[in-house]
């Protein structure tokens, strides 16, 4: 392995820790090979973009019962630039239950295109996946049945 791979990839091992962001790895102009956590230049047309996950080192700090939920059930939140007070409160509903899940923020056309592909409708936000069940725009009460049928526990775990 080359020097600068190798330390290509322990700066991306190094934006681990980062909550859910993207690494962008491109060759310049120079034929160096460049990683950033921002995206290459414009006049760079052919890159590589990794969406990076979140550190799971607190995994362990989670009782059984989600973790073998999460293994099993992954949770996805889907939001929209706009989405307010729907998004906050779904988000505080995972939050208070210690769930852990991935935040997909649908901005752009190619963004929503690839959820109305993936699903077959049109998305509103907020949308919970859990597993491979969508439930569309915020409803407490099928959120909270959706989560314990996948086995997540009520409340927060220590």
């Amino acid at each position: 392995m080359t020097p600068r791979r190798l330390s290509g990839l322990l700066l991306l091992a190094a934006a681990l820790p980062a909550v859910a962001q993207n690494a962008y790895r491109w060759v310049d102009e120079k034929g160096r090979v460049q990683y950033s956590d921002q995206p290459p230049p414009q006049s760079v047309k052919k890159f590589e973009e990794r969406k990076l996950q979140a550190n799971r080192a607190n995994a362990q700090q989670q009782s059984y019962a989600t973790r073998k939920a999460a293994a099993d059930f992954p949770v996805t939140l889907y939001v929209g630039k706009d989405c307010g007070q729907a998004c906050d409160s779904a988000r505080t509903l995972l939050n208070k239950r210690g769930i852990p899940f991935s935040e997909a923020l649908l901005q752009t056309e190619a963004e929503v295109a690839a959820f109305k592909s993936r699903f077959s409708k049109d998305p509103v936000a907020p949308s919970l996946l859990v597993g491979k069940t969508l439930e569309s725009g915020f409803a407490e009460a099928s959120w909270n049945a959706l989560l314990n049928e996948a086995g997540y526990p009520a409340t927060k775990q220590p």
